[in-house]
């Protein structure tokens, strides 16, 4: 997920950082003639979408997709990509100042354009994420089929163990869970997401920090954005409970972050994702 400095140099010209997207770890990229970049995702990866033509939510199910980027003004752009140990980035990089990215895919011979969406890992499951394990952080688009939200029923249910869901606290763009709650990024899929989970359920092998709000802290998900806007929803699970994620017109960096507040109304961060628009 992170660039070299040359990729960040060119990529800040463009002025392109909020198109920016997301590829999963061994991916296989192939530069074409006509400017465009083929990324394959690796087995068991979907590209997850929402498309132009009428704002419906598609599912590629052969993990390929295409980025192209076109100059609206003078100069040029070209689409790139960076590589990182958690993954790689995609976006446009030149000297043009108002560039266009656009990912696109042929589903069933027809080719469509997407608005956002994101890569998701159907071969890994529902799990507490491990210590400082970077995963990019969960999209609005997953929300949407039906087997995601199956899987994070079945995990709340196992981690709850007939426990109550608790009353969350809803502020100004976080959301904090009660004494006895702890507010712990999950991997959903390859992406994450924030749960309220019973502190006694947290396992030791998650961040010891996460369990501070059961020496009385308060435990939050909040989301904050370099450039714009990007804020905290929450998509509530019938039955089971919640899930939190980063919404928003964020024209910069949005980060999904997790912390506790301490004595004297310091801040302790936990964790953090970051969230793409492709």
């Amino acid at each position: 997920m992170k660039n070299d400095k040359n990729d960040k140099k060119d990529h800040s010209d463009c002025g392109c950082k909020k198109k920016e997207g997301w590829i999963p770890i061994n991916s296989r990229i192939q530069v074409n003639k006509d400017r465009t970049i083929t990324i394959q995702a690796p087995s068991g990866w979907e590209y997850i979408g929402k498309v132009k033509l009428n704002s419906k939510v598609l599912r590629v199910s052969s993990g390929a997709t295409s980025v192209s980027c076109t100059c609206n003004t003078s100069g040029s752009c070209l689409p790139f990509v960076g590589t990182g140990s958690d993954g790689s980035t995609s976006g446009c990089a030149g000297d043009c100042t108002n560039c266009t990215m656009k990912q696109s895919a042929q589903i069933e011979n027809v080719t469509h354009d997407f608005l956002s969406g994101g890569y998701i890992d159907f071969a890994d499951t529902v799990r507490f994420i491990e210590n400082d394990f970077e995963l990019p952080a969960a999209f609005p688009e997953m929300f949407e089929l039906p087997e995601v939200e199956k899987a994070v029923k079945e995990f709340l249910e196992r981690v709850y163990s007939g426990l109550p869901f608790p009353k969350m606290k809803i502020g100004e763009n976080f959301v904090a869970a009660p004494t006895g709650y702890t507010m712990v990024p999950v991997s959903l899929f390859g992406r994450a997401v924030v749960m309220a989970v019973p502190t006694i359920a947290v396992p030791d092998k998650v961040n010891a920090g996460q369990r501070l709000s059961a020496a009385g802290g308060a435990s939050k998900a909040s989301c904050n954005c370099t450039d714009g806007i990007c804020t905290v929803k929450t998509k509530s699970i019938p039955f089971v409970g919640s899930l939190t994620y980063c919404e928003g017109s964020c024209d910069g960096t949005c980060t999904l972050t997790t912390g506790t507040i301490i004595g004297g109304g310091d801040e302790v961060e936990l964790y953090k994702a970051i969230s793409y628009k492709f």
